[in-house]
Order: structure tokens, then C-alpha cells, then sequence
């Protein structure tokens, strides 16, 4: 009998698990790798935005600091100012605020004083231009003002009833409306009179 010898190689195929297992690996790698490289850009992005942002604030926080020291120096300015003015202006304003007021006719209203150094500014409202000619010529007599100047008279209406009207019942109100005068009035202040301390 003939023995049977095959000096053939086996060529039974391999099992292809590991095959497999090896593309699952690479596959996951590519995909990780691309997460990372994704991750990477985004960030560098993002840095490249807060670092323009960061630029801006700066800008923005130098721009504020500065405004800051130039308001704050001016209100020393301000301040130096306003001491320098205490300082000259250094008379009694009640016997003057006294005078004005004991002058003024009826139904008028002094709305508003401003003292400067040598004169003081009186705003007034009037119901008639004759009321505000008394008033001035009541002050050229006043022994506390070198000089009485009106600066500028100015009219307005106050209306009695405050209802919302259509423009026909305005027309048929408007005798119900009173007009007013506001009045400027500079006073030069006499200083020796003030500084005596002499009353009216």
C-alpha cells in the first residue's frame, strides 16, 4: 500500500475575528482623532475671540479710567471754584430775598433767585404788564439795589380747568384760560447799603 504523503502547506483559512477587531480599532482612532483636531480649532477660535474681546475691554476700561480722572480733576476745578466764589460773594442774601418778596404785588410768584458776585437774578410771574412795571419801579426805590435791568419778560397761559378738551371746546374755553408773564430781573446789589445792615 501506498502511504499518503501531502508535503502541501494547510491552506485552510484563518479565522477573520482578528481582522475585524483590528478595523474597529483604526475606525475609533480615526474618529478620536478627529474629535481631538476638532476640539483643537473650535478652542484656537474661541482663544482668538477672547483674546479681540479682551483687547476691547481694555480699550474700553482705559477709555472710563481716563473720563474718570478728567471728571475728578474738574470737580476739584469745581470745588476750588466754588470756594473762591463763597469767599467773594460774602454778604447777607435773606435782607435782600426780604426785600423782593415784601415788594411783590398780589397773585404774583418769585420762582426762582440766582446771587452772583455783585448782583442777583430774580425770576417773577405776573397775571399784567402793569403789575410787572409797579414791581421794577418799587425795586429802583429800594435802597439795597444800585440798578433794577428787566432781562426778558416772557407770557404763558394757565388753564383753570385740567379736562382734556376737543379744539372746540378749547376755542369756548379760552376766556378761561390766564395768561401770565414770567419776568428776569437783574438787581445790582448796593454793597455799603447791604454791609450796614439798614432795613426799609
Amino acid at each position: 500500500m501506498v502511504p499518503d504523503i501531502n508535503l502541501l502547506p494547510n491552506l485552510e483559512q484563518k479565522k477573520s475575528a482578528p481582522a475585524l477587531v483590528y478595523i474597529i480599532l483604526i475606525a475609533l482612532t480615526a474618529i478620536i482623532l478627529g474629535c481631538l483636531i476638532f476640539v483643537f480649532f473650535q478652542a484656537k477660535s474661541e482663544i482668538t475671540t477672547l483674546s479681540a474681546s479682551e483687547e476691547t475691554l481694555t480699550k474700553q476700561r482705559d477709555k472710563l479710567q481716563t473720563d474718570l480722572d478728567e471728571k475728578l480733576n474738574a470737580n476739584k476745578g469745581s470745588l476750588a471754584q466754588s470756594v473762591q466764589f463763597v469767599e467773594n460773594v460774602s454778604y447777607p442774601v435773606t435782607p435782600l430775598i426780604t426785600e423782593t418778596q415784601s415788594m411783590l404785588p398780589k397773585f404774583t410768584y418769585l420762582r426762582d433767585y440766582e446771587f452772583g458776585e455783585e448782583s442777583v437774578n430774580i425770576t417773577v410771574d405776573f397775571e399784567t404788564m402793569s403789575a410787572i412795571s409797579a414791581y421794577v419801579e418799587k425795586l429802583t426805590t429800594s435802597s439795597y439795589f444800585s440798578d433794577t435791568q428787566v432781562g426778558s419778560i416772557s407770557n404763558f397761559d394757565v388753564e383753570v380747568d385740567g379736562e382734556e378738551k376737543d379744539d372746540k371746546e378749547k376755542a369756548k374755553d379760552k376766556f378761561k384760560e390766564v395768561p401770565r408773564y414770567s419776568v428776569t430781573v437783574t438787581l445790582a446789589i448796593d454793597s455799603i447799603y447791604l454791609a450796614g445792615g439798614n432795613t426799609q
